[in-house]
């Protein structure tokens, strides 16, 4: 009787070989998502924190939708709801967006962009919320800007508190990078999808994708644990002197 295994290992070499090229695609999604919504988490925190009249209600709005809705069905809705946006803005005013050039990845971001940055605005919010009001005053009293304030005496402190969740929160769109696959684009999952079609070897290459994302989950909460003792270093040297 012939040896029969039930996981092919040669499979699974050949499909990490078809996917790992695009780690980059993953990466460069997951990345470039966390940046920008890190500036629209930021902007969202500060007019809640400072308690900007119509700013503020906006960014309220957009956590609370943002926040509610699946990632897939945020995604679904930029991908399909900007063209219908930028169809009416055409018939309305003339003005016409070639939405027909922009890539699927570049939407792939902005659906990712609003989910991200609507749980980092929270992050945010609670981490400047966290350093004593007193130090603020402090600053100003010696005559430092509002800015300066913010970035010497705030922000050091805020990291500290922040980074931890920020962490959580990068990996969890790293992970989430998986579903762009549905509006075409293809990342890691997606490749692994394509590469199996003819065998149907899902198990072989859920395998292969669990050991690819695992990996670069213990090397971003490597990167991320030394920062934070960094950071940590810094705010009690700071905080002595």
């Amino acid at each position: 009787m012939d040896n029969v295994s039930i996981i092919d290992p040669k499979y699974m070499v050949g499909t990490f070989m078809y996917v790992v090229g695009y780690i980059k695609v993953t990466l460069f999604i997951t990345i470039t998502s966390v940046v920008f919504g890190s500036i629209l988490g930021l902007l969202s925190a500060l007019a809640e924190y400072n308690k900007i009249p119509v700013a503020r209600r906006i960014a309220q709005i957009f956590v609370a939708v943002c926040r509610s809705l699946p990632n897939m069905i945020l995604l679904y809705l930029v991908y399909y709801g900007l063209p219908i946006a930028f169809l009416g803005l055409e018939m309305h005013t003339g003005i016409h967006v070639p939405f027909e050039k922009v890539p699927a990845i570049a939407v792939a971001i902005v659906g990712l962009t609003l989910h991200t940055g609507a749980y980092l605005s929270e992050i945010f919010r609670a981490a400047i919320e966290s350093v004593p009001q007193g130090q603020r005053e402090a600053a100003l009293s010696i005559g430092m800007t509002q800015f300066q304030a913010f970035r010497r005496i705030f922000l050091p402190q805020a990291a500290v508190f922040a980074l931890p969740l920020f962490t959580n929160q990068f990996l969890s769109t790293m992970k989430s990078t998986s579903i762009v696959f549905v509006i075409t684009v293809v990342e890691l999952l997606g490749a692994a999808k394509l590469y199996v079609e003819d065998k149907c070897a899902y198990f072989e290459a859920s395998l292969v994708l669990a050991l690819i994302y695992w990996i670069m989950g213990i090397v971003i909460e490597f990167i991320f644990a030394r920062l934070t003792d960094y950071l940590g270093r810094y705010k009690q040297g700071h905080s002595e002197s």
